[in-house]
């Protein structure tokens, strides 16, 4: 009796163990990839009613779409790293318009769905409506920091890792 006990309470500790870590995947995915995610879905969408279903039939309309969908992406990444690149304190602001942008999505989301249950989009931590909203945007404006630094470290990283030979001519 004590051995089922045992292996019950295991069971729900690794059953909570790995709702926790999916949770915590899908909320660092949310963070650092929701940008890619919106092109995902925006180029399968567009690629499925303007192209794919005009052009092929049966399951290759869906080999279209996802292929679209990945083309995309990879475009939007080089392009992000582009302008991140060349372009300096532009791409550091649009990193950091992509970073706030997804911290308040995915902040929002979770408050919704998981905290309030309600209609309202943010933490009810003071009575007052607008200095409510003023601390939560404070909030995100902190998370959306965190995800901007990381960001801007794996960019870099990026870069530093890219090794130059310098090749001269020979006369042979």
């Amino acid at each position: 009796m004590i051995g089922l006990v045992i292996i019950f309470i295991a069971l729900i500790i690794l059953y909570l163990g790995v709702i926790l870590f999916a949770g915590a995947t899908f909320v660092k995915i949310s963070l650092f990839a929701l940008d890619k995610l919106a092109v995902f879905i925006a180029s399968w969408y567009y690629t499925h009613h303007y192209f794919s279903v005009k052009f092929s039939s049966g399951y290759a309309i869906y080999f279209w779409d996802v292929l679209a969908a990945i083309l995309a992406v990879i475009i939007y990444s080089a392009l992000f790293k582009m302008i991140h690149r060349k372009l300096g304190l532009i791409g550091k602001i649009l990193n950091f318009a992509i970073s706030f942008l997804s911290s308040m999505t995915v902040y929002c989301v979770l408050v919704n769905g998981f905290i309030t249950k309600e209609t309202d989009y943010f933490l009810p931590l003071l009575n007052h409506d607008i200095a409510n909203q003023a601390v939560n945007y404070i909030i995100i404006t902190i998370i959306a920091l965190v995800v901007w630094k990381r960001r801007e470290e794996f960019l870099e990283e990026k870069e530093e890792f890219k090794e130059y030979y310098i090749v001269e001519k020979s006369d042979e």
